[in-house]
């Protein structure tokens, strides 16, 4: 796979570039067995729109350009690639690339990147709930994910130790990002991860803000306010 960072530029070589800003690609790390799909958190916001289908679609956002959460749900046991669209219906970033069932949540209509639509390549059942920015779970110290998501830091400046477990299916280890944005989701604030294969590190957090992390596998995240 190729992997573009925020600004462009390439971080590992393969098939299929891939831009950001909103977006990652996995080769089924995430994926469970026997068709049901894991389990997605939220912090429990109205769901703003419903999306579903068993096939192939192309599916028009009715939330306007404010940045939003997409909670994507995958149950069949096939290829399932979802895109997101632009004002001229091309593809302006790819959500997921993966097989069999699947879950994650994915940033949308951040850092000036308007989605208007989202084609979705399917031949199992699937489910896209779209819901505010205050849908991120709150990161209480400490949190544990299986595929990217959305997060909420709503503490002051702090330190975060990342961990990435890497993805062991992928021949480079797989691929980590991990950016924030303001609470709101508005605007990009800093960029706190960029690493191919599994890694391990800390980082300064700015605070309060949005931890959007793009994952081929899983990965963690604990903070610490006080200094030592």
């Amino acid at each position: 796979m190729k992997w573009l960072r925020r600004g462009g530029g390439k971080v590992s070589g393969g098939a299929g570039p891939i831009p950001t800003g909103g977006v990652f690609k996995t080769d089924g790390a995430t994926a469970v067995a026997g068709g049901a799909a894991p389990e997605l958190v939220g912090a429990g916001s109205p769901v703003l729109q419903r999306l579903s289908g068993d096939s192939s679609r192309v599916m028009e956002l009715t939330t306007a350009v404010a940045p939003v959460i997409l909670g994507i749900t995958h149950h069949g046991s096939g290829h399932f690639v979802v895109d997101a669209l632009d004002d001229r219906m091309r593809s302006g970033g790819q959500l997921v690339y993966t097989d069999g069932p699947f879950a994650c949540r994915a940033l949308a209509n951040a850092d000036d990147r308007p989605v208007r639509a989202l084609r979705i390549q399917a031949d199992g059942p699937w489910v896209v709930e779209v819901t505010g920015p205050d849908d991120a779970v709150v990161l209480d110290g400490h949190a544990e994910r299986r595929a990217s998501d959305v997060l909420r830091h709503e503490g002051g400046p702090a330190v975060a130790h990342l961990r990435y477990m890497g993805d062991s299916r992928s021949y480079d280890g797989g691929y980590f990002l991990t950016d924030t944005f303001e609470p709101d989701g508005s605007g990009f604030l800093d960029e706190l991860a960029n690493h191919v294969g599994p890694w391990t590190g800390e980082v300064p957090l700015s605070g309060p803000c949005l931890v959007y992390a793009r994952s081929d596998g899983p990965w963690s995240i604990t903070v610490r306010t006080g200094g030592g």
